[in-house]
C-alpha cells in the first residue's frame, strides 16, 4: 500500500491520466485529436521514411516527434503509440504541476494535488490535451523550470541545479516554441527582478544558464521556413488564404473583441475564484505568466493564433483558484450557516465536472450544449464540439477507412486522391504517398486541374457527402461526381 508520502503525487499523475484515457478508450482503434491525425501521423511517417533533414527537424521543435518515432521504430504500431502517449503526457503534466506547487511554492500536499487536478481536468486543459501534445510536453518541462527557478531544495550543489535548469530549458525549446516564449519571458522578468534586488551574481548565472536554450530557439526560428505548413505572420492577412482564414481577423478591434469573448467562454466558470485571489496571490512567476499572455494577446498573429495564447491561462488560473479556496476557509456566511469555502468547492467541482464530462463523453453530432456551435460555442476552430473526434467524428472513422479501401481496390495504379488536411493522415496510413495529393485548406478544383494538366487522368477526392461536409465546406464543386459513399464519407471523381 502506498504511504502518505506517495499518495498525493500518485493522484496528481493518475487522475489526469485516467481522464485523458477515457476518450481514447471510447474511440476504440482510432486516435483522438485533430493534430494527432492531421499532423502527427503524417510527420511521423515522413520521419520514419527519412524525409526530414536536420534543419527541418530543428524547425519543428522535434522532441515530441523524436519520442514517437523512437517508440514506433522499436516496434510499436504508430496509432497505438499515439493513443498511449497523450494520457501519459497528461499524467506527467499533472505531476509536474504538483511538484511546482509542493516544492516551488511550498504548498501542502492536499493543496498541491488540488491545483494539479484543476489544471488538468478543467475543460480547457482537456481541450489542450486533445491534440496539442507538443504543448503539453513543453509544459511538463516548463513547470520543472519554474520549480528550479523558485529555489527548490536540491542541496548545496548549485552546479547540479543550474545544469538541470539549463537542460530543462533546452527541453522546452525542443518541445514547442509557444511555451518556450512564455519560458523566456519568465526568465527575462526574473533576471530584471534579481537586478532590482541587487542579486547580480544570481542574475548573471541565470543568463548563462539560459543561453544554450536561447541560441537553440533562434536557430529553430531561423529554420522555420523549412517547414511549409508553419507560418508566423504579424499583422492581418491580406489574402483569402484558406489556412489563414481559420485564424485571421478583419480588424484589430475585431481581434480584441474575439479574444475577450473567448476568454469569457473559457474561464467564466472559474473567474469568480480567480478574482478573489487576484490581489492577494503574490507569486512572481504565476503573475508574470498571466501578464505575458495578456501582452501576447495584444499582438496580431496567425500562428500561433491569439486564441491559442488565451487557452494557456488555464494553468496559472488553477493556482489562483486554489489560493482563493484557501482564503475562503476562514470566511463564514453566518446567516445561512454555510461555509463559503464549502460552497465554492461544490460550485467548482460541479461546474468543472459538468463541462469536462460533457466535453469528453458527448458526440460531435449531439454535443453538450455549451460546446454546440449552433448555441454557445462560437469558437469551434479552437474548442471542438467534443473530444470524441480527430479530424472526423467518431461516427465517420469507420466509413473513412471503408472509403479509402474502396479507392485502393477500385482505381488504377495511376489514380491519385486529393485530400484536405482532415483526410491526409488517413490516406497515408492506407495508401502509398505517390497516390495522395494534399491540397490543405485550399480549393481542390485547382489541384485537380493541375493534376490533369500534368497527365493524370484519374483524379479523385475524398469528402463528406453533399450537405454534410465539415470545415466550412458542406458540399463539393459540381466538377466532382460521387462514385462511392459509405454513410457520410464519399469518394468523388473529377470530371
Amino acid at each position: 500500500m502506498l504511504s502518505n508520502k506517495y499518495v498525493f503525487p500518485f493522484l496528481a499523475f493518475a487522475v489526469p491520466l485516467l481522464f485523458r484515457a477515457v476518450p481514447e478508450v471510447l474511440m476504440g482503434s482510432y486516435v483522438v485529436g485533430f493534430d494527432t491525425m492531421g499532423h502527427f501521423v503524417p510527420t511521423t511517417m515522413l520521419w520514419l521514411n527519412g524525409g526530414a533533414d536536420l534543419w527541418r527537424c530543428i524547425a519543428t521543435a522535434p522532441l515530441f516527434y523524436t519520442l514517437v518515432v523512437s517508440m514506433v521504430a522499436s516496434g510499436g504500431p504508430l496509432i497505438t503509440v499515439l493513443k498511449i502517449v497523450p494520457p501519459l503526457l497528461h499524467g506527467f503534466l499533472g505531476l509536474s504541476i504538483y511538484g511546482y506547487a509542493k516544492i516551488g511554492l511550498n504548498w501542502s500536499p492536499k493543496k498541491s494535488v488540488f491545483t494539479a487536478l484543476i489544471a488538468t481536468v478543467y475543460f480547457v486543459a482537456l481541450r489542450i490535451s486533445w491534440d496539442l501534445l507538443r504543448n503539453e510536453l513543453a509544459l511538463i518541462f516548463l513547470f520543472v523550470v519554474l520549480t528550479l527557478l523558485a529555489g527548490g531544495n536540491f542541496g548545496k550543489n548549485l552546479w547540479k541545479r543550474y545544469t538541470l535548469l539549463s537542460v530543462s530549458m533546452i527541453a522546452v525549446v525542443l518541445a514547442h516554441q509557444l511555451v518556450a516564449v512564455i519560458m523566456f519571458g519568465l526568465v527575462v522578468f526574473t533576471v530584471i527582478y534579481m537586478f532590482v534586488r541587487k542579486e547580480r551574481f544570481r542574475a548573471f548565472s541565470l543568463v548563462v544558464t539560459a543561453l544554450p536554450a536561447v541560441l537553440l530557439f533562434f536557430a529553430s526560428v531561423y529554420f522555420i521556413p523549412a517547414v511549409p505548413e508553419f507560418r508566423l505572420i504579424f499583422g492581418f492577412p491580406a489574402s483569402s488564404d484558406g489556412w489563414l482564414a481559420l485564424f485571421g481577423f478583419s480588424s484589430y478591434s475585431a481581434m480584441i473583441t474575439s479574444e475577450a469573448g473567448f476568454f469569457l467562454y473559457c474561464f467564466l466558470p472559474m473567474l469568480p475564484l480567480v478574482i478573489i485571489s487576484a490581489k492577494r496571490f503574490r507569486n512572481f512567476h504565476i503573475q508574470i505568466w498571466v501578464l505575458l499572455i495578456f501582452i501576447a494577446s495584444l499582438v496580431p498573429m496567425v500562428s500561433p493564433s491569439n486564441l491559442r495564447w488565451v487557452m494557456m491561462l488555464t494553468y496559472p488560473f488553477a493556482f489562483y483558484v486554489s489560493e482563493a479556496l484557501s482564503r475562503l476557509k476562514s470566511i463564514n456566511w453566518r446567516r445561512f450557516r454555510l461555509a463559503a469555502y464549502r460552497f465554492a468547492v461544490v460550485y467548482l467541482v460541479l461546474s468543472t465536472a459538468i463541462l469536462s464530462l460533457g466535453f469528453m463523453l458527448m458526440s460531435p453530432e449531439k454535443p453538450f450544449q455549451y460546446f454546440d456551435v449552433e448555441k454557445y460555442n462560437g469558437y469551434i476552430n479552437q474548442i471542438p464540439s467534443s473530444m470524441m473526434q480527430n479530424t472526423v467524428s467518431i461516427a465517420d472513422c469507420g466509413d473513412t477507412v471503408l472509403a479509402l479501401q474502396w479507392f485502393k481496390d477500385n482505381t488504377g495504379e495511376n489514380a491519385v486522391l486529393l485530400t484536405h488536411r482532415a483526410f491526409y493522415g488517413w490516406a497515408l496510413t492506407a495508401l502509398s504517398k505517390d497516390h495522395v495529393i494534399l491540397y490543405e485548406y485550399d480549393n481542390p478544383e485547382i489541384d485537380a486541374a493541375t493534376a490533369v494538366r500534368q497527365g493524370q487522368n484519374q483524379v479523385y477526392l475524398i469528402w463528406w457527402v453533399n450537405g454534410q461536409g465539415w470545415y466550412g465546406q458542406p458540399t463539393v464543386a459540381s466538377s466532382f461526381e460521387e462514385v462511392y459513399h459509405s454513410n457520410k464519407i464519399a469518394i468523388y471523381r473529377y470530371k
